[in-house]
């Protein structure tokens, strides 16, 4: 009786007079924002030269237009009004923090949206706010009847994914309809709904029409869920069963294979995430009517049970990485979802315990948890925890510490996935004192500053000396040689790995190849055990003191039983052949350089 007097009360709300052309006009008026913004971004136009003015616009006209859509008919005027501002509010502050913890000189070209993350998880945080409110807004009171939470907030999923669902089909029609004209070499439609200026707005069109349809059929909308829920339900066992195989299997094979994963904690909390909501599933809404089959409500009950030891092994996993390697953003977000996981986990396994009807407890921790969720991404994507923010000053504390060593430190992290924490910790490590290796601090810190690629890391002179064991032994290779910023150069694409990447190892050997005096420097890729890579070249200083790949050494100078030769020194030099280079004579074995050629012709013209 319940359901059947909210479905009218819904009915007459969405067929009132005024509220499709309302929403009609809404939707055409937010296809025509994003429009005029893609066109500005396309364009290189104001606002989109602004991050700061473009970022918020594209939130404030994305989310904005969506919460009217559903509040029309659905909210009091006032608390539409009232919503819909405090939305703005947040969505253009969330959209405009985005741009600062990354600004434009950070990005390397213009930065004017911010992650997709944050499109994500503002989705989701309006979905729940909204639902609170509404069901709040339509009981007049702040924590409204659970029943009334429930269905509010599987309408609005259920008409979110049907809307969706429509706008697919509608276009899918479109296409067809464009295909078919074609066919008779009338090509005019398919050219119109290529345009942007047609397809923007009459998407958002397809989807205000979409939530007033099933707006206007909320009933049909619960007779939906009604299916859905039923089917999931059914799901609880099946999940319980393997969350429960999985736990049982731990005493035997231990904590160790989930360690190596690297991403345990994801998994895990993954699994808690689908128990909570099958569990939810199951019970609905909670009253009498809807109690579920004596089977899913001792699959119920023994899920919430296991959520603990999930739980309780995702915090485990997570201070095991935080404890050897510090924070990053991934972990900030992975500890924020275990807070939420940990609420839920905790109020079920007491639901669980009391007595009296299935799950009761969990109508109100429900309530109190979704505001929890909202909390965390409140937090999470602004200045109060910000992942990146947190990350950035616990990896700078471990090497201020010690924790760390310095030629271990990823400062390209810094630079590249810092955002304006990462540059403001670099700019301070630039003026880095402390420790025998301030200098090789200084010079990392100064070199990812002025990083030019993402995701390439910096290289500087004592990373470069590091890569190589020098012959004869004693020797060093030239300081010129190891401050040359060779991917400046125009053979950086020929150079060996060793050259131009930290921890690559080779072998260098000073010899006086062209026998005029002057060493060259040979390089043979071998590394620290001992195989044998591709990395060969041999480099010549020109009078301008830069150095240049001149020469490729033939593929026997690769051989086990060369570079050991090489290696004690066992080699003497044959007299040159015309033009230039000459042989090395070890142990018998004649060997040889052929010029370098940027072309990359190999064979005589």
């Amino acid at each position: 009786m319940g359901f059947a007097l909210m479905a009218e009360r819904d009915d007459a709300a969405g067929q009132s007079p005024g509220v499709m052309s309302a929403r009609l006009v809404v939707g055409l008026a937010q296809g025509i924002a994003l429009y005029l913004l893609y066109a500005a971004s396309d364009d290189k136009t104001w606002p989109a030269t602004d991050g700061y003015v473009f970022a918020p616009l594209v939130f404030v006209s994305l989310y904005v237009p969506l919460i009217v859509l559903v509040g029309l008919g659905n909210l009091r005027a006032v608390t539409l009004a009232v919503w819909t501002l405090l939305a703005a509010a947040i969505v253009a502050g969330l959209g405009w923090y985005g741009i600062w913890r990354w600004p434009l000189e950070l990005s390397g070209e213009p930065h004017i949206a911010p992650e997709f993350d944050l499109f994500l998880f503002t989705t989701v945080g309006l979905f729940i706010a909204h639902s609170l409110i509404a069901g709040g807004d339509q009981d007049r009171r702040f924590i409204a009847r659970y029943t009334t939470h429930f269905d509010v907030a599987w309408k609005f999923g259920l008409q979110a994914a049907l809307s969706v669902v429509f706008v697919a089909i509608f276009w899918a029609v479109l296409e067809l309809g464009a295909a078919l004209f074609n066919l008779i070499s009338i090509d005019v439609f398919s050219k119109l709904i290529e345009h942007r200026w047609f397809a923007i707005p009459a998407t958002t069109l397809a989807l205000a029409a979409a939530i007033h349809l099933t707006d206007v059929r909320a009933g049909l909308v619960r007779g939906t869920r009604t299916l859905v829920l039923v089917l999931l339900s059914w799901l609880l066992p099946l999940m319980t069963i393997i969350a429960a195989g999985f736990l049982a299997s731990l005493p035997f094979t231990g904590l160790a294979p989930l360690w190596k994963t690297g991403f345990a904690a994801g998994y895990l909390l993954t699994a808690a995430g689908v128990l909570v909501f099958l569990i939810n599933a199951a019970r609905q809404d909670g009253e009498s009517e809807h109690v579920p089959q004596a089977i899913l409500r001792v699959a119920g009950s023994v899920a919430a049970f296991l959520l603990v030891p999930l739980v309780a092994i995702s915090a485990y996993a997570i201070y095991l990485r935080v404890a050897q390697y510090g924070w990053t953003a991934s972990r900030v977000t992975s500890a924020a979802c275990l807070a939420v996981a940990a609420c839920y986990a905790g109020g079920y396994a007491v639901a669980a315990l009391a007595f009296g009807p299935w799950l009761a407890r969990i109508s109100r921790w429900n309530f109190f948890s979704a505001l929890l969720v909202l909390a965390v991404l409140v937090a999470i994507f602004s200045p109060l925890s910000d992942p990146m923010r947190i990350a950035v000053d616990s990896q700078v504390a471990r090497l201020y510490a010690g924790k760390i060593d310095p030629m271990k430190f990823d400062f390209d992290y810094l630079r590249w996935r810092g955002g304006r924490f990462g540059r403001e910790a670099l700019e301070k490590l630039a003026t880095f004192s402390t420790g025998p290796l301030a200098k090789y601090v200084r010079s990392k810190a100064t070199a990812a500053l002025a990083g030019g690629v993402a995701h390439e890391p910096t290289i500087v002179a004592e990373d470069l000396a590091a890569n190589f064991s020098v012959y004869p032994k004693g020797r060093s290779l030239p300081a010129g040689f190891l401050h040359q910023k060779w991917k400046n150069s125009f053979e950086a694409s020929s150079l060996p790995a060793c050259v131009t990447t930290a921890d690559v190892h080779c072998d260098a050997y000073l010899v006086d190849l062209a026998g005029d005096g002057r060493e060259e420097i040979l390089i043979v890729g071998v590394d620290r055990a001992g195989v044998i890579t591709s990395s060969n070249g041999v480099f010549e200083e020109a009078p301008n003191g830069e150095w240049h790949l001149v020469a490729i050494p033939d593929s026997q100078w690769a051989c086990a039983s060369v570079v050991k030769s090489l290696r004690l020194g066992g080699w003497n030099m044959q007299p040159p052949p015309a033009p230039h280079w000459r042989d090395v004579l070890v142990g018998g074995q004649t060997l040889t350089v052929r010029p370098w050629d940027p072309s990359g012709e190999t064979c005589p013209k």
